[in-house]
């Protein structure tokens, strides 16, 4: 298991960048302007995946949580 609580660590990074978050279950909405980020969970540390869209159209899809927190790094 993981030491730290990466979704809120995800959380407060989308926070310093002036992100909107919403939680639902399992999943976080992220909302900037016209971009949005939707991640979905396994607990609170382990990322199912992360999908970025820009205008409603889907742009990518990753696993990976460094490129996810990249994303909200915008």
């Amino acid at each position: 298991m993981v030491d730290t609580d990466e979704r809120q660590a995800v959380s407060a990074v989308a926070e310093e960048s002036g992100w909107s978050h919403r939680i639902a279950d399992r999943s976080d909405y992220f909302n900037k302007g016209v971009v949005r980020v939707h991640i979905v969970w396994q607990g609170d540390s382990v990322i199912n995946g992360g999908t970025l869209y820009h205008d409603d159209w889907m742009q990518a899809y990753s696993r990976d949580l460094p490129t996810v927190q990249g994303w909200l790094k915008r």
